[in-house]
């Protein structure tokens, strides 16, 4: 006979793995024929601004504003009918063809996205949602003679808020 000696804590758990996840920003990256699939990615990135408040013999200190890190979203960079970063998304606000910018003070030019975590089975086990996502920043990989690796575009996603989405 078995006894329970507590150390069984894990039965049941399902462990998150890091290559199990899609991350979403329609027409740019999905599943679609014209996008582009990621490669890698991240969770969001919270840090909380606090304000010290001065009492006689110490510093309190309160939680005020979250303020949401730009995060990295790397994708490859495969031949489409169009270019899906520059077309879809870029050219929106900032045609350097025509001359024009568009401030991204308009929520048009913002894209929400999804990233959605999986299990080994094909559930669902978690899901973000990035609201008003911008490209703070877009490298569009170098060049090597030498080197005959995958190209890659690298995207700076900036964005307002993000949540976890509990009906999965």
């Amino acid at each position: 006979m078995a006894i329970n000696m507590g150390l069984n804590w894990w039965q049941g758990a399902v462990f998150k793995r890091k290559f199990r996840w899609l991350f979403i920003i329609d027409g740019i990256v999905d599943s679609g024929v014209n996008a582009l699939p990621p490669e890698k990615g991240n969770r969001p990135n919270i840090t909380m601004k606090s304000a010290a408040f001065e009492h006689l013999i110490e510093t309190i200190n309160f939680p005020l504003k979250p303020e949401w890190k730009p995060f990295e979203l790397t994708l490859f960079d495969i031949k489409c009918k169009f270019w899906p970063v520059w077309d879809k998304w870029l050219k929106n606000f900032y045609d350097p063809e025509q001359g024009k910018f568009t401030p991204v003070v308009d929520a048009k030019y913002k894209k929400n996205g999804t990233l959605t975590m999986y299990d080994g089975c094909g559930e669902k086990l978690e899901r973000w949602t990035f609201e008003n996502m911008y490209p703070s920043e877009i490298n569009f990989d170098n060049l090597d003679m030498t080197d005959n690796a995958i190209m890659y575009i690298n995207l700076t996603l900036t964005y307002d808020r993000a949540y976890l989405d509990k009906n999965i």
